[in-house]
Order: structure tokens, then sequence, then C-alpha cells
């Protein structure tokens, strides 16, 4: 019984590189895991969660697609459940950008260690991209992916040591999206544009606010700047 994935849990899964250990952070199901072993890109996987809930359900898919001697299921907090060098590549996804930095933060020694992070923040994608910048990570690829009305982002990483120059607007769209010209870019900065106008719209009707309204207006001409270019 084959798994089939969509969206962006195939997209997760297809920018994990081949390797023995695949770890997935936030597991919920073990699809991913699952997934990547039927696949042959890793040999064994460890599928962790903060919640019992999420492992309980972890444990009965694993059971079900008989991958017990493959996939541990581990209760625990983001990293936490790793032990040093146990996983080649480390997957993240499924929970805001402020979350998921500090998990990274919390075991940074971990992360650097890891061959590969495949990312995949719903939220505050420029705190995530932030993060691995200011320790030395190489932004290798990013990648979209579209969900009904939503378009998700993920990101893959390695730490190489390297300092990067960056500039704000490279925080909010990966310059990797722009050099591949990704499909879903336009689409991806309409929708950015549109959250931020909101935003500005609830800032000029507030005092006291002017180093706020000029970062999003700056951001806004940003947003239009590059729609306008990648047409």
């Amino acid at each position: 019984m084959n798994l089939i994935l969509k969206g962006r849990l195939k997209l997760l899964a297809d920018k994990v590189p081949k390797c023995d250990v695949a770890a997935d952070i936030g597991t919920d199901h073990a699809y991913i895991p699952i997934y990547l072993i039927q696949q042959g890109i890793c040999k064994k996987a460890i599928a962790s969660d903060v919640r019992i809930g999420p492992v309980r359900v972890a444990n009965k898919n694993i059971n079900l697609y008989k991958m017990n001697d493959r996939i541990e299921a581990r209760l625990g907090s983001g990293l936490d459940t790793l032990s040093e060098n146990e996983a080649d590549a480390i997957i993240i996804a499924g929970m805001g950008g402020t979350l998921l930095s500090g998990l990274l933060n919390d075991n940074a020694e971990k992360a650097c260690k890891a061959a590969s992070l495949i990312l995949q923040p719903m939220n505050d994608l420029d705190m995530v991209r932030e993060w691995l910048l200011d320790h030395k990570f190489d932004i290798y690829d990013e990648e979209l992916a579209a969900e009904g009305e939503k378009i998700y982002c993920v990101i893959s990483a390695r730490y190489d040591g390297q300092d990067r120059d960056y500039q704000s607007f490279q925080l909010h769209v990966g310059e990797k999206l722009i050099e591949k010209k990704d499909p879903l870019l336009p689409a991806y900065c309409e929708i950015r544009l549109r959250q931020t106008n909101r935003i500005l719209s609830q800032l000029e009707a507030m005092e006291d606010n002017k180093e706020l309204l000029g970062y999003y207006s700056q951001l806004k001409t940003d947003y239009m700047g590059l729609i306008n270019r990648i047409r």
C-alpha cells in the first residue's frame, strides 16, 4: 500500500535529499516519514511531536503501513527528541515562523550538524530566513506549493559557516524564488501585498506608529516593484 502525498506535504518530501535518517519534527501523522521510507529516500526515520495525540496517530499510521522497524515515533519538543548527529535531514513544518525559529535556536548545534533542514513556516518567514542567515546557513533552495487559495513556501538550508549580507526585503521573499522564477511567485507576492496593505490600514488609524508605518510602506513599495518585474 503506497502512500500518496499532495501539495505542500509532497513538496516537503521531494526536498528531502537521499539520506540514512530523516527526522520529521511536529509530525502530526507521520505521513512524510512513511512516504520517505517507501520512496527509498531514507533508510530510517523519526517522527516526533510535542503532543501525545499526534504521536498516537503517528504510531497508528506507522503500524498500518508496517513501518515499525524503520520509523520511531517520539514525544517531545522540537530537536530535543534527537541526539547529536542522529538525523541527516531535519524537517520542521506546519508551525509559525516564530516557534520554528525558537526550536532551531534551542538546539542550534544539532541544526548545524544536520546535512539539510527542510522548513515550512506557516507565517513569519522573514524571521526564519533571518535566523538562518544570521547563524551562517546557506539557503540553497526555496519553492512554493499551492493548496486551494493558500500558497506555502518550503525553505531548504544547510550550515556552511559563511557570513552573508542581506537586505530587509530578502527576508520576506527569498532570493531563490526570484532566481528560479517560481511560477507561483506572482500570486504569492499579490497575497503578501494584500496582507501588507491591511496592516498599513490598521497602522494609519493609530497614533505614534511612524517607525512601523515607514517599515510597511517600504515593504509595500518593494512588493509592488517585484510584482512589476516578474509579471
